[in-house]
């Protein structure tokens, strides 16, 4: 037993030493692409690319189920983005509550009957309305299907070349498309998808809203833990995965993708729990198979503020489904594991799936195995263990500081004493917000292995208004 804990400990002192070197390393090659990226930005005419005739439109697809409480915001949000031309298509997924009837009552809809290609399969539609004071909103009623599902209905009804998938509960800046299309516009034949930084809150519409130039951050302490996580994955992993062409994960919330790649690749799948991060895997997996030059990029522009579970019991049901959907995806494909065919892809990316995501609860199972079997046996060092528990929370801790660094160099939104505090958040993640996330990964993990796909959508946040 004294040799099994002993070997425990060593194996997972070396997946600590590996992933948090991993970790260091994207962050430098992340801050780099901040920086370039920011000046990049800075020295965007997005005055001339909000007015320009070669300003590529854009169709936005919103699937919405069961979203009364966000959904006439939401749209309206949507509707006012500075863009030359682009158009809002909200898909009803069959919801059981009163998300049309809240469409229809905001926005005069009327229906209509129009000819719709079907190229990508979803299922029936009941019927599709029109906006008499807004031509460009379309909203498609359907029989529920699932996001997956409701998006292809939205991609059968897109006009436009590019098309940007967003989720209903988000809230976007005023230049989003602009920011997120930017460089879609300098390259439209290579850069076939781009996403960029959201941030999350309770109420997003509220987050969004200026307050003498600032943005708000939300301060409820799983709020702000959840704040830091969007940081750190955009930051920390995203930017640098950019870098290298290498982005495997455009989130459902903001992913703008050039069209005839999704029909090339068949449209968002309906087998997997979610469909963001399987449809990216796929392209990547198609395009470098038939060895042709493209590009999908994260941006460190923030453009948008998604909402986020308010409570320890939507947080675990969320990231449960978002753990389930990263091992489905990383283990069909597979192939690409190592496999130098699939370049950085295969040699960076996936292998970082595999070893930082999917197998982490393994490592830290085994962890907390090995920690029990080490008290058991009386070989359990107090101190040993509180310095190791204390350079953890340091390194975290530094890790989140250069992510708040390099958001608050790329925007100067928020306010210093919002910032002041995610600083003081940072050094308590590893003992406050950590265990929540174990325990979810762990949750998803055993669903994966079950063959569970459910959904587990959350409740929305109340709201007084």
């Amino acid at each position: 037993m004294t040799t099994a804990v002993t070997v425990a400990v060593f194996v997972c002192f070396a997946y600590l030493v590996f992933t948090t070197t991993v970790y260091v390393v994207l962050t430098l090659v992340g801050g780099f692409e901040s920086v370039v990226r920011r000046h990049e930005s800075w020295s965007a005419d997005y005055e001339t690319l909000g007015v320009s005739r070669f300003t590529i439109p854009v169709s936005i697809a919103v699937p919405a189920y069961n979203e009364e409480r966000v959904i006439a915001a939401t749209t309206r949000s949507m509707l006012e983005l500075d863009y030359p031309e682009h158009e809002v298509i909200v898909v009803n997924d069959g919801s059981s509550d009163a998300t049309l009837a809240t469409l229809v009552d905001a926005f005069g809809l009327v229906p209509y009957e129009a000819f719709v290609r079907r190229v990508f399969p979803h299922n029936e539609v009941r019927a599709m309305y029109r906006c008499p004071e807004h031509p460009n909103l379309v909203v498609v009623d359907k029989a529920n299907g699932g996001k997956a599902d409701a998006l292809n209905a939205a991609l059968n009804v897109a006009r436009y070349r590019y098309v940007c998938c967003v989720d209903a509960d988000t809230w976007f800046d005023r230049k989003a498309l602009l920011k997120g299309m930017r460089l879609a516009v300098q390259d439209p034949a290579r850069v076939i998808g781009v996403t960029s930084h959201l941030t999350t809150a309770r109420k997003p519409e509220q987050a969004m809203a200026p307050e003498q130039g600032r943005r708000r951050i939300d301060l409820h302490p799983l709020m702000a833990y959840q704040h830091l996580d969007f940081l750190r994955a955009f930051f920390n992993n995203r930017t640098a995965w950019s870098r290298g062409n290498y982005m495997l994960c455009s989130p459902g919330a903001f992913a703008i993708w050039r069209r005839d790649v999704l029909e090339e690749v068949g449209g968002y799948s309906r087998q997997f729990t979610c469909e963001d991060i399987e449809v990216t895997f796929r392209i990547h997996e198609k395009y470098l198979r038939e060895g042709r030059d493209y590009a999908i990029l994260c941006l460190t522009d923030n453009v948008a503020t998604t909402e986020g579970p308010d409570t320890v019991r939507k947080l675990v049901s969320q990231r449960e489904r978002w753990q389930r959907v990263i091992d489905e995806t990383v283990w069909h494909y597979r192939r690409m594991w190592f496999n130098p065919r699939y370049r950085a892809v295969g040699l960076v990316g996936t292998p970082f799936y595999l070893l930082t995501e999917v197998l982490a609860p393994a490592f830290e199972v085994l962890g907390l195995l090995a920690l029990a079997g080490a008290v058991a046996l009386g070989l359990f060092q107090p101190m040993t263990f509180l310095v190791m528990v204390a350079a953890i929370a340091f390194v975290n801790a530094g890790l989140t500081a250069s992510a708040i660094y390099f958001e608050d160099l790329q925007s100067r939104s928020y306010r210093k004493r919002d910032l002041l505090a995610l600083l003081l958040y940072a050094p308590l993640d590893f003992v406050v917000y950590r265990p929540i996330i174990l325990w979810s990964r762990l949750k998803g993990s055993w669903g994966f292995l079950r063959g569970d796909k459910s959904w587990n959508k959350f409740e929305r946040n109340a709201r007084t208004v």
